[in-house]
């Protein structure tokens, strides 16, 4: 029997549908406050939203928190577990070893490929909301969190359905809230795609050469000292910093809060201890690190927070650079 469809357009079922997700997808991106969420409003709102655990030890993931006591209070001295029914990221996952001219490098970019089966394998929905928790047990963890955002939305991610637990576990556990400390294991994995990178947030070697020759807006993310050669870290080489770069140290970017927290600073805060470093343009441009974290957290800072757009990240920063043979610059 067929069931007459008098009075409807052509194609109105499909058209319907279409505009049925469109506002499903943007009701679901405005779950999301901003690129920063507090942990009462992950508390109110964890149905809402996917929490993906992020953090460079597992082994912590079971582990209940350790306290001190100081001046007669139960302060919390280190993360243990994590919030109920979040998934979990290995943080050194989210690179991968490529060769480049013949020699093997690691902690490179993935690919789009290898980055969606990491996504699938720990169960990351489509289209949900996501909130990334780091440990927030020191800056570090920021950055490995940012980082996260950050290849989420060169593979696609819209930046309305990311955002980040300021403080992480640690203001989430001296806030009061439970904390599980069973493992985390996925029984299956999920159906999460990849895009194509996104080149409007990816700087390659050969554009990082083109911004030195036109003297374009390259920032070097690191600290202060491995800024002026003065250190490195194990996986550079040499010590040094690319021709033409100005510095954006990463201590002008996080805060330790009363609670033992460390956390991002807001808009305005950022504007004003920017420019107190001496720092005066921001973007558009290209920013790098070692291999990528401490630009991520820039990047998170001037893009997400700051709203100013046009800041790329060269993801293989020193570590690829100096592995290609290319020359750096000491003060």
């Amino acid at each position: 029997m067929k069931i007459a469809r008098r009075g409807l357009p052509k194609g109105w079922i499909g058209t319907w549908l279409f505009a049925l997700a469109a506002v499903t997808s943007a009701a679901q991106a405005a779950v999301l406050p901003g690129a920063l969420v507090t942990p009462p409003w992950l508390h109110d709102h964890a149905k809402q939203v996917q929490i993906v655990d992020i953090r460079d030890s597992l082994g912590s993931l079971t582990n209940d928190p350790k306290y001190a006591t100081v001046n007669g209070h139960k302060v919390l001295e280190e993360v243990g577990g994590h919030i109920p029914d979040a998934l979990s990221v290995n943080f050194w996952g989210l690179r991968q070893k490529h060769v480049i001219d013949g020699k093997k490098i690691d902690f490179m970019l993935p690919t789009a490929k290898e980055f969606e089966q990491t996504m699938q394998a720990v169960q990351l929905e489509p289209g949900k909301p996501i909130v990334i928790v780091p440990t927030g047990d020191d800056a570090t963890s920021l950055q490995e969190a940012a980082f996260f955002a950050w290849e989420l939305q060169v593979f696609g991610v819209p930046q309305e359905q990311i955002a980040i637990l300021n403080g992480g576990m640690h203001a989430w556990t001296s806030a009061g809230y439970d904390v599980d400390t069973d493992a985390i294991a996925p029984m299956s994995s999920s159906k999460w795609k990849a895009r194509a990178p996104n080149p409007a947030l990816l700087a390659t070697t050969a554009e990082v050469q083109a911004a030195q020759r036109a003297h374009g807006l390259l920032l070097d993310a690191r600290p202060l000292a491995q800024i002026a050669g003065l250190e490195r870290t194990p996986v550079v080489p040499a010590a040094g910093r690319l021709a033409g770069a100005s510095p954006l140290p990463a201590e002008l970017f996080y805060r330790n809060a009363d609670d033992g927290s460390w956390r991002f600073i807001s808009a305005h805060v950022y504007r004003k201890v920017l420019a107190g470093g001496g720092v005066q343009r921001v973007a558009p441009g290209i920013v790098y690190c070692n291999t990528g974290q401490y630009a991520a957290g820039a990047w998170f800072v001037i893009d997400r927070i700051m709203g100013r757009k046009g800041l790329r990240e060269y993801p293989g920063g020193m570590n690829e650079w100096e592995q290609r043979g290319l020359p750096v610059v000491s003060f």
